[in-house]
């Protein structure tokens, strides 16, 4: 079985310094303690966090999102990692490659970084080749080490170089982030991914869950959300796990939803509100959206993340009073000058 997830972060970030998952990862905590995993699955996630020696940040900036990679070596890692996300290169190029030769070194597969875009492997004695790239703005680098905002041919030309007969995944950071559904110019592109030969389409970065569509009788789940991720938020505690098995004439897929915050927990699905439901969200999906009223929506549902975040940072100063100046001068910088 193919075992798919969304976001995976496992570093702390400026709200929660000094008390969120990476320190309490380095403390000895496994975040995927509450998953049952078949030895013969074959997990697949993507790798959204720094694990570095080095940063090309200064102060505090050079300690959020990022880990110490010695801090990740007891963990119980997943099978195959994609590296192709805007926060991949926040410490820098060195930093990157560093992730990479540390998520490699601990056994699990790599993809999506510029000299590895794509990895081939054997699973239910099938051929699976799984590709990574990235379509979001940077806001580190002008030039990222991972596969990013691609031409068309570009694509074509790395599909082409996969076995012909393998089962083509597509892991891809797009879209806009806090809205339950793709614009319609990102569904355009979706079904043109599949027409040229990918099998599936694994989308993230939205960090909430959207819809799936079978498309010419192949599947694209536009975001499955967090999986392990640290949002105030409420609906990005959301997320699902897909599984493909291929071990069939025609591969079969089934989804289960989770509820994360820094340990996923598989949930019925009536603990999941109904307008976080794949039925709800299907439905939504169908609608043909890139209008006004579809930005402002996103607007809305950001300022909403923005505002949980603030709570939470409130409620928690106590933990870490010496960080206020930190927090204060950031959201100077960032809202006031632009920074």
């Amino acid at each position: 079985m193919l075992v798919f997830t969304g976001d995976i972060n496992l570093t702390d970030w400026y709200f929660n310094a000094g008390f969120g998952i990476g320190t309490r990862i380095a403390n000895g905590f496994d975040p995927f303690r509450k998953l049952e995993r078949n030895a013969n699955d074959l997990w697949v996630g993507n790798f959204e966090g720094v694990a570095s020696n080095v940063t090309e940040n200064v102060g505090f900036a050079g300690e959020v999102f990022r880990v110490q990679p010695r801090v990740l070596q007891n963990l119980n890692h997943f099978d195959v990692y994609g590296l192709a996300n805007n926060h991949a290169m926040q410490h820098g190029k060195e930093a990157y490659q560093q992730t990479f030769d540390a998520i490699c070194g601990y056994g699990s597969k790599c993809f999506g970084a510029n000299k590895q875009k794509s990895v081939v492997m054997n699973h239910q004695g099938k051929s699976v080749s799984f590709t990574g790239l990235c379509f979001r703005i940077d806001d580190f680098t002008d030039e990222p080490s991972y596969w990013y905002n691609p031409e068309y041919k570009e694509i074509e030309k790395e599909l082409k170089s996969l076995p012909v007969d393998a089962f083509k995944v597509l892991y891809i950071h797009w879209g806009n982030e806090y809205i339950n559904r793709p614009s319609s110019a990102q569904k355009k592109f979706a079904h043109w991914l599949i027409d040229i030969g990918f099998d599936l389409i694994i989308g993230m970065h939205p960090h909430v869950l959207q819809g799936y569509e079978e498309y010419n009788g192949k599947y694209i789940f536009y975001s499955l959300g967090n999986f392990v991720f640290e949002m105030a938020w409420e609906p990005t505690k959301i997320g699902a796990i897909v599984k493909f098995d291929l071990d069939t004439k025609q591969p079969s897929v089934e989804y289960i939803y989770i509820e994360n915050d820094s340990t996923p927990v598989v949930v019925e699905e009536s603990k999941i509100p109904a307008e976080w439901r794949f039925g709800y969200l299907n439905e939504v999906l169908k609608k043909e959206d890139n209008s006004e009223q579809y930005h402002a929506e996103i607007s809305r549902n950001y300022a909403a993340y923005r505002k949980a975040n603030h709570r939470y940072i409130i409620n928690n100063m106590i933990k870490h009073p010496a960080l206020g100046n930190c927090l204060l001068k950031d959201f100077i910088k960032r809202r006031f000058l632009k920074k």
